[in-house]
């Protein structure tokens, strides 16, 4: 059984999957909250069993929002998002600690590639306020890259696996396709992230056999 953990690209990205799931996405949930609670919303570690996989979803707000606006505080960039990753990997290694002897995957998902400003304002209208985007889209591309960077090599140094199935969306600049979106920040046209997955999925069977 595959359970599935994060914000509403839990939800968007991994519609219609054709594996047996739960999906307990909440929305708006950012990887800043899940680290200073040390909780995994709506997390259950009875309901899970021997060779399950837990994939894990958070980030996207973060970098859409709220870094920008510690940056705005005077805090430090890279301290800003090192200390993200580094309290979102303790809560995932204190949530599933009591989970090691049953040989679960978990996949930890890359952050989605921001919108472009103007492809969100062509249909909404000027942002006149701070959400739904802080900062430029470099600096939202580049926020992205680093948590991206820092959650692949937490996977790789920690027997995680890393999943980032959105490089069929992304444009040579680093923002998000927006003809493949919901218009908004999402996937709508979510196939080939599915496709990724799959491919991933069955390998992570191979390996098991």
């Amino acid at each position: 059984m595959i359970h599935i953990y994060g914000d509403s690209h839990a939800s968007f990205s991994f519609k219609n999957l054709k594996l047996p799931h739960n999906n307990m996405w909440c929305p708006s949930i950012t990887m800043f909250r899940i680290g200073r609670d040390n909780t995994i919303i709506n997390f259950n570690k009875n309901i899970i069993n021997e060779n399950d996989i837990i994939i894990l979803v958070y980030g996207e707000v973060d970098c859409r929002c709220h870094i920008q606006k510690q940056k705005n505080l005077g805090y430090d960039e890279d301290i800003i998002i090192n200390n993200l990753v580094i309290n979102y990997y303790k809560t995932i290694q204190n949530n599933l600690v009591d989970l090691i002897d049953k040989n679960i995957k978990v996949i930890i998902v890359g952050i989605i590639p921001p919108t472009k400003q103007n492809d969100y304002e062509i249909l909404h209208g000027p942002i006149l306020h701070e959400f739904p985007f802080l900062g430029t889209d470099n600096d939202r591309v580049r926020y992205t890259n680093k948590i991206n960077n820092l959650l692949e090599e937490i996977a790789k140094n920690n027997n995680y696996i890393y999943f980032n199935g959105y490089s069929y969306y992304t444009r040579l600049d680093g923002t998000l396709k927006h003809e493949l979106s919901d218009l908004n920040v999402h996937l709508k046209h979510n196939q080939f992230f599915l496709e990724e997955f799959y491919n991933l999925y069955t390998k992570i069977n191979k390996t098991d056999n």
